[in-house]
């Protein structure tokens, strides 16, 4: 998305003032120049920070799409799920909390559950890298535009932009003092209230406060205690102070607090059947569960009326869920940023950016799914106690860049630099029930562990890159980093979950749960190369390559092992890219096209998994040899007329596993094993699916060849549909305006295993709205309907959940049990918003 038409309909979204602002607005400069109105019969000129200066986006030789401040306020946009909906060439990853969330660019993304495996998509805040990517999953406050950055960054962005950035642009300080409020209520008692106060108070002082809070109470029911779940909410306070001490000097202060209350990662039954037969034999068939003869786990203390009661676990809709331990994440954010800008005699501009955050948060998880106890003490037969997971996270990170920028005049422009960021994140996590005189292993009942561990990272670069046009109609483009990135981790752990803080901590022996490893050092080099062509004032075609690196990796999560305490091989990326963008019909439609292939090495992956009769969910880290994505890009605004724009873009994904012989299998209860030889049909292993074959002879440990499969979590086709129009009412000061969007993706795989069962059926889903808006926009009401058609769909097909038996032994016939988390607009829902300047 790169472009919106303006005029008197530009829309605000900036809400109003604390405050503090009004005790110092009486020293605002007295008069200050209007902008100059753009042309309201063509396209707004759409300009990008992606090459570390600002641009055209028409000129940047590269696939970028942009989300405006106006289709951030239209289509409501709190959360970076709203910016994934929104753009096509982005999916996201729901894991058991936001914590283990992961967003994928052009199909590729990094699911972990273990703070030793960095993303592989950036997120960037005002020149900022955030140190862990579910940092941002919360409020999204103040913003001005979001830049998505597609295949590898790591020229300019770093590492952990393996396969791409999310740039998100703040709103800058400018003009006179002005106030924003806004306002915003649901029919499921969602409700978000802002406010900011921005502008200049003198010539060389400007100021920029704003400060939201939201709250989304949740679409489950907790039948328990009769709470909503699977919701979230927050505060937030952003800050700007922009001073000019003397001249050509500009210091930028950007405090900023947030703080998250976030309740998803909740699932819900909503299938429960039986299979028989063999869907090799063409005889599968599926029927409905008895609830009154299932038993959870086939434990005679579970019966389904008892964990179940009050739930329809056939009904695919379900909402009601029982859970007594909560699970979600809380959070805390404080942080600052400092940037000093200086223009030198020749027009060039020398910065300096530091950073520092301070990420806390308390994550929780219900892992036994139900509300009655599920464990038994020491001694005891009876269950009394819970099965449950909780810990904290600590991250601390800092960051310093000097950029050096050349003058935008020239044939040859310029931007170098030197990067240096230091990270360091604590991990506390505890889960299931373990006490003395009990000795306890991973293995045992409710799988227990209690394990402190810590990661660092401390990252040095020197980068460069060049615009050089070197014919009249031909520009080069090269970049160039060199990385050096030292990290290391410590591990301590035990099994008795009762040790709850340090002081009681007691870790169990060297080399079996303690380990650590420190002063690993890699070095890489990165670079960018592209030549544009402009072939006419409306047209332009470029090529570009360009690699991407991610740093080494740490399997640390509660299964490590000695075997596995040795840093994974650094992940590395090459992307081939192909496009065109054009400005056609005197700038009333913009039109960009890319066609591309990236291959990833060493591809770093914790892969998660259960075993039958078991919650628990375990995690490996892999390192798949190699990964490759293509595909097919498009991005086009229209202006239809004056006062009705449209935009389109579509992305085509084809993500595949090239090169991976030892990859997971997936389970298969039509495969029976065969007499006692543990083997099912054609030697494969019994209970698995048919591609699953032992390890080694007489193995139960099953590998499948997933050379040539699908890489999961992107559908093939994504599109999305945007349209505005503004009716201006004669002779009156008010303008009413209809918008609505459309998106559609199609079926896709959500399990890397490849399991049939794991996957997402295609969907479309509508939105509506509509309002009225004075001609200065000094308010604006709008209204909103959500899933305008009630489309039901699910977002996460293999969700984890209770297993449950036949009857009230361990031996009993196996009951499927689908699971799952409904995204925020599986359901219509409608909204109202006010927003206020003054």
């Amino acid at each position: 998305m790169s472009k919106q038409r303006t005029s008197g309909a530009r829309i605000a979204v900036k809400p109003v003032a604390a405050v503090v602002a009004v005790a110092v607005a009486h020293w605002a400069a007295p008069a200050w120049a209007q902008e100059a109105e753009a042309n309201p019969n063509q396209l707004q000129t759409v300009l990008v920070t992606a090459n570390k200066r600002v641009e055209r986006l028409d000129n940047v030789p590269e696939s970028i799409s942009v989300l405006s401040e106006a289709e951030i306020q239209r289509n409501n946009v709190r959360e970076v799920e709203d910016v994934i909906n929104l753009t096509p060439s982005l999916t996201l990853s729901s894991g058991t909390t936001a914590a283990n969330n992961a967003i994928f660019m052009r199909g590729i993304g990094t699911v972990s559950v273990g703070i030793g495996v960095e993303s592989d998509v950036s997120v960037i805040i005002d020149d900022i890298p955030i140190a862990s990517q579910f940092q941002a999953f919360r409020d999204l406050a103040d913003v001005s535009r979001v830049e998505v950055l597609k295949g590898p960054q790591s020229t300019l962005f770093g590492k952990s932009a393996v396969a791409g950035a999310i740039n998100i642009v703040t709103k800058p300080i400018s003009g006179p003092i002005v106030y924003r409020a806004n306002a915003y209520y649901t029919n499921d008692h969602e409700w978000r209230a802002g406010a900011s106060v921005g502008g200049k108070l003198r010539d060389d002082f400007g100021m920029r406060i704003a400060v939201n809070k939201s709250d989304m109470p949740g679409n489950f029911t907790n039948l328990t205690n009769g709470q909503k779940v699977n919701g979230s909410g927050g505060r937030t306070i952003m800050a700007k102070f922009q001073w000019t001490p003397i001249r050509d000097l500009e210091i930028d202060f950007t405090p900023h607090y947030n703080t998250q209350v976030n309740s998803r990662g909740v699932t819900a039954v909503n299938g429960f059947y039986r299979t028989t037969g063999s869907a090799a034999a063409g005889n599968l068939v599926t029927t409905p569960a008895d609830l009154s003869t299932a038993y959870m786990n086939g434990n005679p203390q579970l019966p389904a009326s008892i964990t179940l009661a009050g739930i329809n676990p056939f009904d695919r809709n379900n909402r009601n869920v029982r859970r007594d331990f909560p699970t979600g994440i809380n959070s805390s954010t404080f942080g600052s940023g400092l940037k000093l800008s200086y223009a030198l005699p020749n027009d060039a501009t020398l910065m300096s950016i530091s950073s520092y955050e301070h990420y806390k948060a308390h994550d929780y998880r219900d892992q036994d799914f139900v509300d009655v106890p599920t464990i038994a003490k020491p001694g005891e037969t009876r269950f009394s106690v819970g099965n449950a997971q909780f810990g904290t996270y600590d991250i601390r990170s800092k960051t310093q860049e000097i950029r050096y920028v050349s003058p935008d005049a020239g044939a040859l422009r310029y931007v170098a630099g030197l990067w240096w960021a230091q990270n360091g994140i604590d991990r506390h996590f505890i889960r299931g029930f373990c006490v003395q005189p009990s000795v306890c292993t991973a293995s045992s009942p409710s799988s227990p562990t209690n394990y402190y561990t810590d990661i660092y990272n401390v990252n040095r670069a020197v980068f460069g890159q060049a615009t050089w046009d070197l014919y009249p109609t031909y520009t080069l483009v090269a970049g160039i980093r060199r990385n050096e990135e030292t990290s290391g981790f410590n591990y301590l752990r035990n099994f008795y979950t009762d040790q709850l803080d340090r002081s009681t901590f007691v870790p169990g022996p060297v080399g079996r749960d303690q380990f650590s490893s420190s002063g690993n050092r890699d070095w890489a080099t990165t670079g960018k190369l592209s030549l544009q062509k402009q072939i006419n004032s409306d047209w332009m075609v470029y090529a570009m390559t360009a690699t991407g690196y991610k740093g080494l990796a740490y399997d640390v999560t509660s299964g490590l092992k000695a075997a596995a305490a040795f840093p994974v091989s650094p992940e590395t990326s090459r992307s081939y890219e192909l496009g065109t963008k054009a400005n056609l019909f005197h700038n009333r439609m913009s039109l960009a096209a890319t066609l591309y292939r990236t291959d990833f090495k060493n591809y770093q992956q914790n892969t998660s998994f259960v075993l039958p009769n078991d919650p628990t969910i375990y995690t490996q880290l892999n390192s798949i040899p190699k990964i490759r994505t293509r595909g097919l890009e498009l991005d086009s605004h229209f202006l239809l007329t004056t006062n009705w724009s449209m935009n389109v873009s579509y992305a085509y994904t084809r993500p595949e596993i090239v090169d991976w012989k030892n990859g997971p299998c997936y389970q298969d209860n039509t495969n029976p094993a065969i007499g006692t030889t543990g083997l099912g049909e054609g030697g494969s292993l019994g209970g698995w699916n048919r591609a699953c074959f032992p390890i080694r002879t007489g193995s139960t440990t099953g590998v499948q060849n997933l050379s040539g499969g699908i890489f999961p979590g992107t559908p093939k086709n994504k599109v999305n549909i945007g349209t505005n129009y503004d009716y201006h009412f004669a002779d009156r000061p008010y303008w009413a305006f209809v918008n609505a969007n459309v998106r559609y993706q199609s079926a896709y795989q959500t399990n890397i295993n490849n399991d049939p069962r794991s996957v997402n059926n295609a969907y479309p889903i509508s939105d509506l709205g509509f309002g009225v808006r004075q001609n200065n926009d000094m308010w604006r009401l709008s209204f909103r309907i959500n899933n305008l058609f009630d489309r039901f769909y699910i977002g996460n097909a293999n969700a984890s959940g209770p297993a449950y038996r036949t009857g009230p032994t361990s031996s009993s016939p196996g009951i499927t049990v689908n699971s799952w988390v409904p995204p925020r607009d599986v359901f219509r829902f409608y909204s109202v918003r006010l927003d206020l300047k003054f």
